[in-house]
Formats: C-alpha cells, structure tokens, sequence
C-alpha cells in the first residue's frame, strides 16, 4: 500500500504547482499570434481631397465647413424648411464656430474640417477631409459673401473610392434674414459709390434658391449677380495622403488588401 501523503506536505507540492501554472499563463496568455494584433488594432482614417471652384464672376465664397459623417446624421438643411441658427450664422455673417460645434457634438460625425481660405471668383481652393467605411458622406457650406444670407452646399455626397466626382453648386437662400442687399446688412466691403436704397423684401423663413442680385441695395448686379451654378467641387480619394491600411479599410472592394495604393511596389 502507498502510505497516505501528510497534509502539510500535499498543501505544500498544491502551491507549487499553482505558481507554475500561474507563471506559464502570465509568459504565454498575453501574446497574441501576429495577425490576430493587426487585426486588432485600429485603422486611421482615408483622406480624401477637395476642390473648391469659385464659379461667380462677382462674389466671393467664405470659409467653408466641410463634414464627414454618416447617413444617421441630421442634414445641414432641408430645403422648404426653415435653416438652423448654426447655418443662418454662416449664410448672414460667414461665421463657422455654431456649425462646426454642432456637428462635433454629432455622434454620425467623423470629421470636421474648415477649409481656411477665401476663394475668389474663378481660383481654387483644396482642402483634405477624413473619412472610413462607416462614414463616407461628405456636406458642407460657405457663404456668397455679397449677400444677405445666400450660401452654397454640399448635402451628404459620397466620397468615391475610385476616380474623381464632381459637383456643381447652386446658390441658396437660408431664408434668415431679408435680401435688402444694403451694404450695412452684408459683411462685405461695399462697392464705391454705394449704391442707395433698398429691396424691400420680408424673410422668407425657409431654405431656397436664391434669386441673386438684383440692384435695389448697394451692390450693382452687373458685377455681383450670378447665373447658378455658384461653385464646382471634386473629390478624390488620396492614396499618397491615407495612411498605410487605411483605404483598403474604407473601401475593400476598390482596395484589396494585397494590393499596393501607394505606387511604391512592396
């Protein structure tokens, strides 16, 4: 017979054993096969670029905020309803800060970009914009600087995952503030001579096409007047611009992950 173990010396050769095993867990338990961790981690967003073009002989476009999002996201507006205090800011006064506050708090929202530059008639502007797979529409605003509250948009585009889109903006009315096109209305140098009187019009309280200018206030439309559309835009994805991994992530059809984006060859 196998005489019986003492119960000191089986608690003792008990601990021993649960050490080792602890330790043999604690050297092997937290590492991960490779391609599991890559899988794991995060992939950075795609940038795409956008191209802004100032169609209107006369006016000027201000700053505009571009948006990357989801379809979850509430619009910038809808036309035939009345705008937000966020987008009547931007269309009276070019201001930024209500819109890209709004949309930061937006849960749908991925990017917000402000495009810093003024853009002239016939230049161009570019500006690059986030996006992955989960949030690949694109809407902005801007200001036609020499109006009462007439803006250009974009409203929730697709950014493409291959070639070049390209859009063509009209004017819009926010519908804020009434088109008087009096100099002390417009945050615009004001043309010399001012131009006296007034468009006696009342607010029209809703998003619409703006009917541009007509002269009753200071600014003569044979120079600021504008047949739509106001503004081009493109996008285009930027595989030298995304970091590595992350346009195979935004769109796996048009980016196998074998396949290189870069140019540079493996």
């Amino acid at each position: 017979m196998i005489a019986a173990m003492p119960y000191a010396e089986f608690m003792r050769r008990f601990a021993i054993f649960g050490v080792f095993v602890a330790l043999h867990w604690a050297g092997t338990g937290n590492h991960l096969p490779a391609q599991q961790v890559q899988e794991t981690q995060e992939v950075e967003p795609a940038i795409a670029t956008v191209t802004v073009t100032n169609l209107a002989k006369g006016q000027i476009l201000t700053p505009a905020v571009f948006i990357t999002h989801n379809d979850e996201t509430p619009a910038l507006f809808v036309p035939g309803q009345a705008a937000s205090s966020e987008l009547s800011a931007l269309a009276e006064q070019g201001r930024t800060t209500g819109l890209i506050n709004k949309f930061n708090a937006e849960t749908g929202v991925l990017d917000v970009t402000l495009l810093s530059a003024f853009v002239r008639p016939t230049r161009t502007a570019t500006v690059n914009v986030k996006f992955d797979a989960d949030h690949r529409l694109i809407s902005s605003a801007s200001m036609i600087e020499m109006t009462n509250d007439g803006f250009v948009s974009l409203l929730g585009v697709e950014v493409p995952c291959v070639g070049t889109s390209t859009y063509f903006l009209d004017g819009w009315d926010a519908g804020s503030e009434a088109n008087t096109e009096l100099c002390s209305q417009i945050p615009a140098p004001c043309p010399s001579p001012p131009r006296r009187g007034s468009c006696s019009v009342a607010v029209e309280g809703a998003v619409h096409i703006h009917s541009g200018i007509h002269g009753c206030g200071g600014f003569p439309p044979e120079v600021y007047h504008w047949l739509n559309p106001v503004a081009k835009i493109t996008i285009q994805v930027s595989p030298d611009l995304s970091p590595a991994g992350a346009l195979e992530a935004a769109c796996p059809d048009a980016y196998p992950a074998s396949t290189d984006t870069t140019g540079t060859g493996s």
